[in-house]
């Protein structure tokens, strides 16, 4: 078990304690694809798996096991002003954990892809309180600048409940920060984080492999594409996810791969232990 470097009410009490100065954001890695940004005057969750839900619901062929233990009860979050869900997928779509913020924080606003609209109803967030949202959606919330774009993982499988899948950039107008769910790489990716100067772009390495997908796992973009698209799209910092919760669906290699690419060809990267806090400064400031 990965033990986060920290956790529970001390990680709660920095969370709390963070006071990032203008044109700064304090980040946190939480597992998998979560991320909980601090900006000046707001704080963002994205894509928080802070359960053993799908261990507990998900039986053979899949072992869902957590590598990486949880570091935070989402009991203890009621100072979020707005949660965002890249797609439904239970590591990023997380009932119990959606559940409990819907109580939690009672301020706070939820940003998924339309045609999980009526899931997050369910869990118990009032329709007010959700912004459904598809390719090239923009809203403002709380201060923060959200929009949303279209990933494929593995296809972009668009239907008539709109795009599934989701990237999303969210800032304050001095920081951005781009988050891509889960994603293959394409050239509209490219595109979408060019309309904005990102200045931490957090993206998944895990891969596919045809194994995994006879398994039923989704691709996703490996490690040396990953440091790819940090390169092409301009990123001024890129964080890897993806590679510490599950077994069956990593590369075992997957980070030292990223590291070493990300310093082969000179794209600025950084590697978050669960629980450390990183201050990014925007480019525009």
């Amino acid at each position: 078990m990965i033990e986060p470097e920290l956790a529970g009410a001390a990680l709660v009490a920095a969370l709390r304690g963070a006071r990032p100065s203008e044109g700064s954001a304090v980040v946190w890695r939480l597992g998998q694809s979560g991320v909980l940004l601090r900006f000046p005057r707001a704080t963002v969750l994205v894509d928080p798996y802070l359960s053993n839900h799908c261990e507990a619901v998900l039986g053979d062929p899949f072992d869902h096991r957590r590598l990486t233990r949880s570091p935070l009860d989402p009991v203890d979050l009621d100072m979020l002003d707005l949660v965002i869900c890249s797609h439904d997928h239970l590591d990023h779509l997380d009932p119990p954990t959606i559940r409990s913020l819907a109580k939690q924080s009672p301020g706070a606003m939820i940003a998924v892809p339309r045609s999980c609209a009526g899931l997050v109803g369910e869990l118990g967030w009032a329709q007010e309180r959700i912004v459904s949202c598809d390719d090239g959606t923009s809203a403002e919330i709380s201060g923060l600048r959200l929009r949303s774009f279209a990933v494929p993982h593995d296809d972009f499988d668009d239907g008539p409940r709109g795009h599934p899948y989701l990237g999303w950039l969210v800032g304050d107008g001095r920081t951005t920060v781009a988050h891509l769910g889960d994603a293959r790489v394409h050239p509209r990716i490219v595109s979408a984080l060019a309309t904005a100067s990102v200045d931490l772009l957090a993206v998944p390495i895990n891969g596919r492999s045809p194994k995994r997908a006879a398994a039923g796992f989704a691709g996703n973009m490996d490690a040396e594409e990953a440091v790819q698209l940090a390169q092409s799209s301009g990123a001024h910092l890129t964080l890897p996810m993806h590679y510490d919760m599950f077994a069956q669906n990593i590369d075992a290699d997957a980070l030292g791969r990223f590291e070493a690419a990300a310093e082969a060809w000179g794209v600025p990267a950084v590697t978050l232990p669960v629980g450390r806090a990183l201050t990014i400064v925007g480019a525009a400031t």
